[in-house]
């Protein structure tokens, strides 16, 4: 007995000098017991550790461990539960993330890790970035936990590399080069391969990359307004650092040193100005350039890491004959009959329109566009052009002068505007959020309270006169549900956006609650595309084809095209059935890819036949399905006309995989996969193959050459989004833009310009009019009158 004993004592010994590892998991080494039933055991520390009833060493310590990381809109938390070496409670926190797609992954990712018992999971599709600081964060916690403690050295070969990631453009992801010596990062850029927009690219080599470089680290929160951009360069960067420690020689925990959360100490600070500008997008900024000109002094602040906003991502202005500018190009005449204009409007919004606020935008247009491109020599196409439809053919429309990026040309305008208001004494904060109004004991505002996440600064900021000029509401969920109005459209719900998402119109309920009124705050939001409600990422074998010789708008690079976009192009093809979530049509087809998708409200459904699908695989689109999401969605480019897509099932099976495309036998069985009452599918089909036949649309007067028969199945539907700029309405404002309260008084040192207003021109029982750049139009002409508003109010103080 005394022998077999000291063997096995020799043995467990032997087995803690050679490092050897029984199974109790990476980076972790334990001993031999003498007996399975052991509780107890020796680890490499001298101490003991409970061990479990096989006799096996514990790996991880009892107990909650929690770690954060950066995900998709900011820290993610992960709390892991352990017991006995196994996981039994996981929860994930990320309050920043979309509710739609990070919110609802956390969960998922969470019920992941708990069965795996590890981070070594799989990401949730859609959802990387946040798949990704779960699992960093889960590795931490992992990590904190281990029984036996392991130096983890981090030794990288020096050198550069190379990796790319998935950012706004799917036909060219963002391309990072990041030197590195054997524990440092010395410098992180992004090649001219990298596809999104000048004003994204800007932005991130101006505000991320050097934090990276600063920090150490890829734990930072990315950058806002150019989101996409910076989480894919953060991606990026994180594994040209994997292939540097593996280079190295070091393990993989080793990682966890470049992604750690970077925190800086809470600082307050208090400021004072006569003028406030809570946001610089286009609104923001004329107004604050406009109060400077008058001699006020102006500070604006911006949440996001870049000015200009939506504005900079558009590509027209309205102005109803601009009079300085058709005497110098249009030899003084008029553009347009300003009061057939004028009563067409009026009649458009059946007198729901402010008459007073109308009047305003009349007469003030071109007196702001004249400023704007004459005086501050913002560069335009001086022949206007019309709206989009024939009844709308009055020339009030100037496009912005492009050469080549359209979009970089617009943000470099916005240089030189803000460059304008900083030479005459304004100041500006990016990154900085306001958070709640100031107001005195008689209800006036005078001032706010705001944050900078950067250098996590609280402000509070007194001013005489605060402009609200934050974008709208389109980025708050709540908000969406509860000001829009479902009285003529069903309009309640979450809408994809096309430009800031990050106007989440926090400042506009915070004006509400402070007793401001609203007008016409339900209508429709401003939406001129429709595109599937998802998209099938590169690295799913479907082939990019690039046009040279023509350039993306987007990119600035060689237009691409992939069949991986087939759903899309489905769903905004005039030849296709196109159902609400009620079942039934909602408009002619022709119309679904930019003027009338809203109808159904965020979501519709695109209903084909296997039959149907036979053809487009055989011989392509009959009809190319056109409209701006071919140009500002997906890959970026049009399926060309008459080209046979023979991956079609395979892109639509794979679209199946991810969730937005839904296959089904019969109608009534793909009724029930997507939410819809059979029968009502049914009689819409029915209904629609009888116009087919007749070859007479009798409910939407759709042409017959892009009526397509419903045939045979299987039965595809598409989900289809209805992509917003913004929302048009919000608070109600006098001839000043003053907001009003709901006494119809104004609130003494409160304004609201832009999209925060812009419902005084409009209608709750229709969109956005058609006339053409019309917002922006508002956007310039509110600004450029607070400006003068807001300077005479402050020298009155």
């Amino acid at each position: 007995m005394m022998k077999r004993k000291l063997i096995a004592l020799f043995l467990s010994t032997l087995m803690i000098l050679l490092g050897c590892d029984t199974g109790g998991g990476t980076n972790t080494t334990t001993a031999l017991t003498t007996a399975p039933s052991s509780t107890t055991a020796i680890t490499t520390s001298g101490q003991t550790q409970p061990a479990t009833t096989t006799g096996q060493v514990q790996q991880y310590k009892d107990g909650m461990y929690t770690a954060e990381a950066s995900g998709y809109g900011g820290p993610v938390s992960v709390s892991i539960t352990l017991a006995g070496d196994e996981a039994t409670k996981v929860e994930a926190v990320g309050a920043t993330e979309t509710a739609e797609i990070g919110g609802k992954a956390l969960p998922v990712l969470a019920e992941r890790i708990q069965a795996a018992n590890n981070s070594k999971i799989d990401i949730v599709s859609g959802a990387t970035m946040t798949s990704q600081a779960v699992i960093q964060a889960a590795a931490d916690c992992f990590r904190q936990a281990e029984a036996t403690k392991t130096e983890v050295s981090v030794k990288m070969k020096p050198g550069t590399y190379t990796a790319k990631a998935v950012g706004f453009s799917l036909a060219y992801p963002t391309v990072v080069e990041v030197d590195v010596t054997e524990d440092k990062i010395t410098a992180v850029r992004l090649t001219d391969q990298s596809g999104d927009t000048t004003t994204m690219i800007d932005t991130v080599e101006k505000a991320l990359l050097p934090r990276i470089v600063e920090a150490q680290s890829v734990g930072i929160d990315g950058v806002t307004g150019a989101t996409s951009t910076s989480n894919a360069a953060k991606l990026a960067v994180e594994d040209c650092l994997k292939q540097a420690l593996k280079a190295g020689g070091s393990s993989e925990d080793a990682l966890l040193q470049f992604i750690k959360v970077v925190k800086q100490e809470l600082t307050q600070k208090d400021l004072t100005t006569d003028v406030l500008v809570v946001g610089m997008g286009g609104a923001g900024t004329y107004t604050a350039l406009r109060a400077a000109e008058e001699g006020a002094k102006v500070l604006a602040i911006e949440k996001q890491a870049r000015y200009g906003g939506t504005t900079a991502l558009t590509s027209e202005i309205m102005s109803i004959n601009p009079p300085k500018v058709k005497k110098q190009y249009n030899g003084g005449k008029d553009y347009t009959d300003a009061d057939a204009l004028y009563k067409a409007w009026w009649e458009y919004t059946e007198g729901d329109a402010k008459k007073e606020m109308l009047d305003l935008f009349f007469a003030k247009s071109g007196e702001a566009f004249d400023w704007l491109a004459l005086e501050q020599g913002i560069v335009f196409d001086f022949d206007a052009k019309p709206g989009f439809t024939p009844q709308d053919w009055y020339e009030v429309k100037f496009q912005w002068y492009f050469k080549t990026d359209k979009r970089g040309e617009v943000a470099a305008n916005f240089d030189r505007l803000v460059e304008k208001f900083k030479s005459l004494g304004g100041d500006y904060m990016l990154e900085t959020e306001a958070t709640e109004l100031i107001t005195d004991d008689q209800g006036a505002v005078v001032g706010v309270k705001a944050h900078n996440k950067v250098t996590n600064t609280d402000y509070t900021i007194k001013a005489k006169a605060v402009v609200m000029a934050t974008g709208g509401f389109l980025g708050n969920g709540d908000m969406l549900k509860k000001y829009l109005s479902d009285q003529y459209y069903p309009l309640k719900g979450e809408w994809k956006v096309y430009g800031s998402a990050r106007n989440d119109g926090k400042m506009i309920q915070a004006a509400i609650d402070n007793g401001a009124a609203t007008y016409n705050i339900g209508m429709p939001p401003e939406v001129h595309m429709s595109g599937s409600a998802a998209f099938l990422q590169p690295g799913l074998g479907f082939k990019v084809n690039y046009l040279e010789g023509t350039y993306s708008a987007i990119t600035g690079k060689p237009e691409a095209w992939s069949v991986a976009d087939l759903p899309m192009f489905m769903g905004i093809s005039s030849d296709s059935l196109a159902v609400g979530l009620d079942g039934k049509r909602f408009a002619s087809e022709t119309g679904i890819s930019m003027l009338d998708p809203w109808r159904a409200g965020p979501n519709y459904y695109s209903i084909w036949s296997t039959e149907q699908i036979n053809k487009i695989r055989d011989n392509g689109f009959k009809n190319q399905p056109g409209g701006p999401a071919s140009r500002y969605l997906g890959y970026n480019g049009p399926i060309p006309k008459n080209t046979p897509l023979p991956e079609a099932f395979d892109v639509l099976e794979a679209a199946v995989k991810e969730g937005f495309v839904f296959k089904a036998e019969t109608i009534e069985e793909l009724a029930g996969l997507i939410g819809i009452q059979p029968d009502i599918l049914a009689s819409t089909v029915a209904d629609y193959n009888g116009y087919v036949g007749s070859g007479t649309d009798t409910e939407f007067k759709k042409p017959a050459e892009f009526l397509v028969k419903i045939g045979e199945g299987p039965y595809y539907a598409v989900k289809m989004a209805s992509y917003s700029y913004n929302t048009c309405a919000g608070l109600d404002v006098n001839s000043d833009l003053q907001v009003l309260k709901t006494s119809g008084d104004p609130i003494p040192g409160l304004y609201a310009v832009g999209s925060d207003s812009a419902g005084v021109l409009f209608s709750e029982k229709k969109p956005y009019v058609t006339f053409g750049g019309a917002n922006n139009g508002w956007v310039l002409t509110s600004g450029y009158i607070c400006g003068e508003s807001a300077a005479k109010y402050v020298k009155s103080k």
